[in-house]
């Protein structure tokens, strides 16, 4: 609202004079007609000219200290021919089952809660889901040694019950730490995704379905999760992209065999090999391009914002 000047006249009547200083400053005509695009200018300085940059510095020449400008394909040559793209299509295939798992645990999370929770509670319920996320990832994260261990919680627990006669060395520091690692890390995600995918589907649907005596396993093979699809494959690759870059949980649950994207990036700049870094990056950004543009031909992710007619 803008602040202007009252003046009295004869006949009791009011006029309004210019507005103030701080009333143009901030009205309609002001820095309030800016602030839209302070979002848009902000996601241009810090994230598209940066990720431009990263890709014509992945082409430039090493120093010793730096690179140089020039343009050689030496970084993505040393990336493809080495045992670093091994390591990231084994980061790729073990992210791939992180998702699976994800879903197979979480999205039927996000399908009880907007089915059977009241509504006035749904959003109560899924905030509960953020409350992890209140702790340090690097504590999180470490906290799965001692239950993952080999005295740790899981291995006493099932010789406890008699079902192992000796502890159980394949989970800590294993591909499979690092898989357990990245769905503790990234579940609540495809519970979100799921969820708001769910908020666009009228619960009529279900009451229509259940009325022809659908199957449970009818309904959500054949209406859920179509309906829910773009939600599912937003979370998915959340969880993809986040398995191939995080490098903390490779370096603390899998061992020194185990190397992502992120760790071969996070090494090649300790090297001060910065070109090769930023190779890495950009064939993570175009991976997660490439993934989107699928997924947006497949499903149309704008669905996810859009209510079902």
């Amino acid at each position: 609202m803008i602040r202007t000047n009252k003046t009295q006249v004869g006949g009791g009547r009011t006029i309004l004079a210019s507005p103030t200083f701080f009333g143009r400053l901030f009205g309609d005509n002001g820095l309030q007609k800016y602030l839209f695009y302070l979002p848009a200018i902000f996601m241009v300085v810090f994230f598209l000219i940066p990720t431009l940059l990263t890709i014509v510095w992945s082409f430039f020449e090493r120093t010793l200290f730096w690179m140089e400008p020039g343009f050689t394909f030496f970084s993505y040559i040393n990336f493809f021919t080495s045992a670093r793209f091994d390591n990231f299509l084994s980061s790729m295939f073990h992210s791939g089952i992180s998702v699976i798992i994800c879903f197979i645990l979480g999205f039927p999370i996000a399908v009880f809660v907007r089915r059977h929770v009241p509504q006035v509670a749904q959003h109560r319920v899924i905030l509960l889901f953020i409350l992890p996320f209140m702790v340090s990832e690097i504590i999180r994260t470490f906290m799965l040694r001692p239950v993952l261990g080999r005295n740790g919680l899981v291995n006493t627990f099932l010789q406890k019950l008699g079902i192992i006669s000796e502890p159980i060395t394949s989970i800590l520091f294993t591909p499979l730490g690092v898989i357990i690692g990245e769905v503790m890390s990234f579940l609540p995600f495809i519970v979100f995704a799921g969820f708001l995918a769910m908020e666009a589907v009228p619960k009529y649907i279900f009451e229509v379905c259940q009325d022809l005596g659908a199957s449970r396993w009818r309904v959500f093979v054949d209406i859920i999760v179509p309906l829910a699809a773009p939600g599912i494959f937003a979370g998915g690759v959340f969880i993809f992209v986040n398995g191939l870059g995080v490098a903390l949980i490779p370096n603390i649950l899998g061992g020194p065999g185990a190397v992502n994207a992120g760790l071969i990036a996070t090494q090649a700049i300790s090297a001060l090999d910065f070109p090769l870094a930023m190779a890495v990056s950009a064939i993570m950004m175009i991976t997660l391009l490439g993934l989107l543009f699928v997924g947006h031909r497949l499903f149309n992710l704008t669905r996810i914002l859009e209510p079902i007619a």
